[in-house]
Formats: structure tokens, sequence, C-alpha cells
């Protein structure tokens, strides 16, 4: 009776790691460059059963018992979420496959879809929790002339004056080989491991590859409420099937120990 035991409990422990996915997505519907998690399924140990183990019928084909099944977070949607406009033009969005880049709280490049940006008491280009932006300046903030500042949908830093625009610096964006392993660090930032540095491009050399700039509005979280509430739904009834089993198992067993 051990095996339905553990893989009753298995699928609980899996289904209930999805509903914590699930919630967790749902919380950040309404966050700004979020993208939700994703969860797989894997079987564990599979058991073979042939014609020596039991009596099988001709139609069977592959036959075998496994052990449970475990649930992982194994990856990051990183399509594209709904568009909102915003009052502040310098809210970016990026039209393609390039992340923005900024700086941490402890030093580190990290990179995010999250282009709600603005300029702070020192004239710096800063995330909503005040991280620098990573931007290339060809001319130091304490020579900027006075205008507005503006980005260009090639991510050149322009300022407006009565003379015209005139170019500050630019921001680069950024990508890796393999987006899936990129580490979630919290406040929709992502960072590069150590695997994946020699891969860390920018978009300096080849603007175009990357993606364009667009001014104004900024990427909403790309969760699907209501795909979202109907998968948690059926999760909640996966693990309730499971629970039952548990609980038939337990009956089972009750009654082999009156007769044992």
């Amino acid at each position: 009776m051990r095996i339905p035991y553990s893989i009753s409990k298995s699928g609980m422990k899996a289904q209930q790691q999805k509903l914590d996915a699930l919630a967790h997505n749902i919380a950040n519907v309404n966050t700004a460059g979020f993208k939700q998690k994703n969860v797989s399924f894997r079987e564990l140990l599979v058991n073979d059963i042939t014609e020596q183990d039991t009596l099988l019928s001709a139609e069977v084909n592959a036959a075998g018992l496994n052990r449970g099944v475990q649930s992982s977070v194994n990856g990051t949607d990183f399509s594209t979420g709904s568009l909102i406009e915003s009052a502040d033009n310098l809210s970016l969005t990026v039209n393609g496959e390039g992340f923005f880049g900024v700086t941490d709280n402890a030093g580190n490049l990290v990179l995010t879809k999250d282009g709600q940006f603005t300029l702070d008491e020192g004239n710096r280009l800063v995330n909503r929790r005040g991280q620098l932006v990573n931007a290339d300046l060809t001319v130091p903030r304490e020579a900027w002339p006075e205008g507005e500042l503006t980005v260009s949908s090639e991510g050149n830093l322009l300022v407006k004056t009565t003379e015209g625009d005139v170019q500050v610096g630019r921001i680069p964006l950024y990508t890796v080989e393999n987006p899936q392993a990129l580490i979630p660090t919290g406040d929709n930032n992502f960072m590069v491991s150590p695997e994946q540095q020699a891969t860390l491009t920018n978009s300096i050399d080849n603007p175009a590859a990357f993606g364009t700039f667009i001014s104004g509005v900024y990427e909403e979280s790309n969760v699907d409420l209501a795909q979202s509430f109907t998968d948690m739904i059926m999760t909640q009834r996966a693990y309730s099937l499971n629970a039952q089993v548990t609980r038939s198992t337990d009956e089972i067993q009750s009654l082999i120990n009156q007769f044992s």
C-alpha cells in the first residue's frame, strides 16, 4: 500500500506547487513588465509491467506503473504583455526581444522588461525602485542643455531645445542566447547566470536585431487572468482527487488490518 500513498502524496505536492505559481502570477497581474512563470510535470520512476508480472490484454502496449509525479517552475513566459499609455514620455517598451539593463542595489547588471522610467533629483534615468538605467552618455549630465529629455525609436537620448534636438547618449538593449536560463531576482529583474555571461550582448553594434523603442507607453503584465483562474480551478480539482485517493487507500488499509 505504500505505492498508492506515495503516488497520491506526490500528486498533491505537485498540484500545490502549481497552485503556488498560479497564485504568484495572479497576484502580479497588474505589475508592469511582470512575466508569468510556467510549471511543468514529469513522471517519477516508471516500472514496466510484463506478462511475467500479471495477465495483460493483447491490446495493452507498453504498460507501466510510475511512482508519482513531480512539478517544477521550469521557465518564464517572455511573451509581450498589453501596452499601456503613460503620461510620462520616459516610459518605454521594447518592440522586440531586447531587455533593458539596470543596476540593482548590489551594483550588478540585471535585465528587465519593466520600462517605467523617470528622472531622479540628480537628473539620472531610473526605474520606479530608483535603480539606475544603463545608458551610454556622450554628454555628461551636468552639461546637458535645458529642455525635455526624450527617447527615439533607436534608443537615442535626446534633449529638446529651442534650437533642436541634442543627443546626449543612448540606451542599449541586452539579450542572451537562452533567456530561459535567466535567474529571477525579484522586482521584475533577471540576473545573467555565470554560464550565460559569455552570451550576454548589447545593441550598440547591431540595434535592429534587438528591437525598437516605443516611448510614452509601458508593458503590462502578460498574465492572462481568465486562463489563470481556469487553470487554478482545474489544479484544485486535481489536488482534491489526489486527496481522495489518499483517503480511499487509508480505508482499504484499515479493512486489510481488520482481517490480519
